[in-house]
């Protein structure tokens, strides 16, 4: 049976209990220290949220045409686990989570609404719908699923073909040396550990309440604390039941599913709904979105306190969840070479959220402009 390793486990699990207790006895105060702390960090590390996430992405494509791309993961004679439309279907479904049935709409919507002062855009515009759907791609397709990829693929390459330990630590190897865990792979477990049971908890607070918007609104239940514990103990139930299940029977199944509702989904919405204003929104954010993508990449061409609410927010946020993220992704691509997993990892899951995601935010547009 693994051992805990308590280097790794104590420190967060300590500040976590801290944290927790001292939020139930001052609730205001709790949040106070909180957002002055996220605004200190946003204000002295907001440039390196933006440039690093900018190099994760231009690393992406050196490698893509590099000797490297050709390495297989694993070793030469490594056999796939995995077939390629399993592949992408569990990649699809672990890196949207709960971001594609609240934001593909909610966003863009925002932004036609408010978009930021100094770009000039008038609310409710066919100017800020297209700010809407650009702001929309740059914060949800090809950077940060950049940030994702090049995790995933140190820890792919570490874990496989350097026989390195499956351990957070091990993707930072080539540089620290250690061949076996010790102080530096411990802290940085420890540290990630920490992001990702707050990541988690942001993530799934913010499902319960989609899920709990969902039910008042169509079976007319009132929110209330009893309500938000039943669904929080479905979610919690459901996360374990598939994890449990394995690989192969429960994670599997149900991203399977999940993307074929996805494909379904929006192929309705594009057969149904107004398709010429759909590929007019989509393609006209996508024009936006690439002639301005290094200025909005550094916040250069908008308000800051904008662009530390949301672009910057939303790096940190990918970034949290990036480590147990990465040890996932490079788990299950053993057998394929480093240019598939650019593929299945950065470019298909972009291009579906490019594509899903124009349909179900321009809907709205139609409507209000």
């Amino acid at each position: 049976m693994p051992k805990i390793k308590l280097p790794v486990f104590l420190p967060p699990a300590i500040l976590l209990l801290v944290s927790m207790l001292y939020s139930l006895y001052d609730p205001a105060d709790f949040l106070v220290q909180v957002r002055a702390a996220n605004d200190w960090i946003l204000y002295h590390f907001g440039w390196l949220f933006s440039g690093g996430t900018l190099v994760f992405l231009l690393l992406c494509v050196w490698i893509y045409f590099s000797p490297l791309a050709k390495v297989r993961i694993g070793g030469k004679n490594a056999q796939p686990i995995l077939t390629r439309w399993q592949w992408f279907s569990i990649t699809l479904c672990t890196t949207i989570a709960i971001g594609i049935l609240f934001w593909a709409t909610a966003e863009p919507l925002y932004h036609l609404h408010t978009p930021p002062g100094g770009i000039g855009v008038k609310a409710n515009s066919p100017e800020s719908a297209r700010f809407a759907m650009s702001t929309m791609f740059l914060h949800w397709t090809f950077t940060p699923y950049s940030i994702y990829t090049v995790a995933g693929l140190m820890f792919a390459i570490a874990y496989y073909n350097l026989k390195q330990p499956f351990s957070l630590g091990s993707m930072l190897f080539p540089l620290i040396g250690e061949r076996k865990p010790g102080a530096w792979s411990h802290a940085i477990d420890a540290i990630c550990l920490y992001s990702l049971v707050a990541g988690m908890a942001a993530s799934l607070g913010a499902g319960i309440l989609t899920v709990a918007g969902g039910m008042e609104r169509f079976f007319g239940l009132k929110d209330s604390p009893m309500l938000l514990l039943l669904i929080a103990l479905v979610i919690v139930a459901s996360f374990i039941i598939s994890a449990i299940t394995g690989l192969f029977n429960g994670i599997r199944i149900l991203s399977n599913i999940n993307t074929y509702a996805f494909f379904v989904l929006a192929l309705f919405v594009l057969v149904f709904g107004p398709t010429r204003y759909l590929f007019q929104y989509g393609i006209e954010g996508m024009g936006d979105y690439a002639s301005t993508f290094f200025p909005r990449s550094l916040s250069l061409k908008v308000d800051k306190s904008w662009a530390d609410s949301w672009t910057v927010f939303y790096w940190a946020n990918w970034l949290a969840w990036t480590p147990v993220t990465a040890l996932f992704l490079g788990r299950v691509a053993i057998g394929y070479t480093v240019r598939d997993f650019i593929h299945y990892n950065l470019i298909l899951p972009s291009l579906f959220r490019w594509f899903g995601w124009s349909f179900s935010a321009a809907v709205p547009f139609i409507w209000i402009l």
